[in-house]
C-alpha cells in the first residue's frame, strides 16, 4: 500500500502525488506546507500498487502529480475543484511511457516537460506550460533523465508559485497561452518500451549503439532473449 501524509494548513487545500526515493518530491511538498496549503501527500513505490483507502475522501481544489505511477480515477479528478494537473516528464510530442527513451532513439535534437490537466485518459488533457530544450549528441539516458527530471522539478516549484500567487484564473491564462501545443497521438505503453529494449540477434551495429544509447541505464539495461533465457547487457567501463 502506497504512503499516506496530511499537513494541516490554512490555504487551498492541495492533494499531491509524489515518488518514494524522489528528493525533489521532498523539496515541492515542502514549498507546499511552507506557502501554508492544506496538503495531502501520497508517494507512489511501483507501478500497479493500489491509492490508499482512505483517498477517496479527499475533497479540494488542485491535485498535482509529480513523477507519480498512478493512474488516477476519474471519480478522484472530479474532486479538484480547480484543476487536476500532472507534470509529464516530456514533450508532447512524447504521450506516454518511456518518452525519453523514444526521443533518444529517434534522437531528436529536442525534448522538454509538460504540465497539463488530467482527464481519465493518460497525457491526454489540456495542455498548460511546455518547456523544451536542447538535446546533444553526447547525451545518454542518464544525462538527458537528470537534466529533465530537474526541469520538471522547476516547472512543478513555479506552478505552486503561481497557484499560491494568482490562484484559479492561473488555470484558464495557461490553457490560453498554450493553445498551439497538441499531444502527438496516442500514449506509447510499457510494452512498447520493453520491445524497445529487447535486443535482435541479427541487429546492426549503428542499430545496437541507437538502442545502448536510449536504454541503458544502471539496474534496467537492454536484453537478448534466446530460448527463453534472457541476457543483459553489461557495460564495460574499463
Amino acid at each position: 500500500m502506497s504512503e499516506m501524509r496530511s499537513f494541516s494548513g490554512n490555504g487551498k487545500r492541495i492533494l499531491f502525488f509524489g515518488r518514494t526515493k524522489c528528493d525533489a518530491s521532498e523539496t515541492l511538498l515542502r514549498k507546499l506546507v511552507r506557502y501554508g496549503f492544506d496538503v495531502t501527500y501520497v508517494k507512489s513505490k511501483s507501478r500497479g500498487e493500489k491509492l490508499p483507502e482512505d483517498i477517496l475522501w479527499w475533497e479540494g481544489e488542485y491535485i498535482l502529480c509529480f513523477r507519480s505511477l498512478f493512474v488516477l480515477p476519474k471519480v478522484l479528478l472530479d474532486k479538484a475543484k480547480v484543476a487536476a494537473i500532472n507534470f509529464h516528464p516530456a514533450p508532447p510530442e512524447y504521450p506516454g511511457s518511456g518518452c525519453i527513451n523514444f526521443a533518444l532513439y529517434e534522437n531528436a535534437n529536442e525534448y522538454g516537460v509538460t504540465a497539463h490537466i488530467m482527464n481519465e485518459k493518460v497525457d491526454n488533457g489540456e495542455i498548460l506550460e511546455v518547456r523544451r530544450f536542447p538535446v546533444s549528441s553526447c547525451d545518454n539516458l542518464s544525462s538527458l533523465l537528470a537534466r529533465t527530471h530537474s526541469k520538471l522539478s522547476d516547472l512543478c516549484s513555479d506552478f505552486i508559485s503561481d497557484i499560491y500567487t494568482e490562484g484559479g484564473k492561473l488555470i484558464d491564462e495557461k490553457i490560453s497561452s498554450s493553445n498551439h501545443e497538441k499531444w502527438n497521438g496516442e500514449a506509447r505503453l510499457l510494452k512498447e518500451l520493453d520491445a524497445l529494449q529487447t535486443i535482435s540477434l541479427d541487429v546492426s551495429e549503428e542499430e545496437l549503439k541507437r538502442i545502448v544509447r536510449a536504454t541503458y541505464i544502471e539496474g534496467y539495461p537492454p536484453k537478448v532473449e534466446i530460448h527463453g533465457f534472457k541476457f543483459y547487457l553489461n557495460q564495460d567501463k574499463s
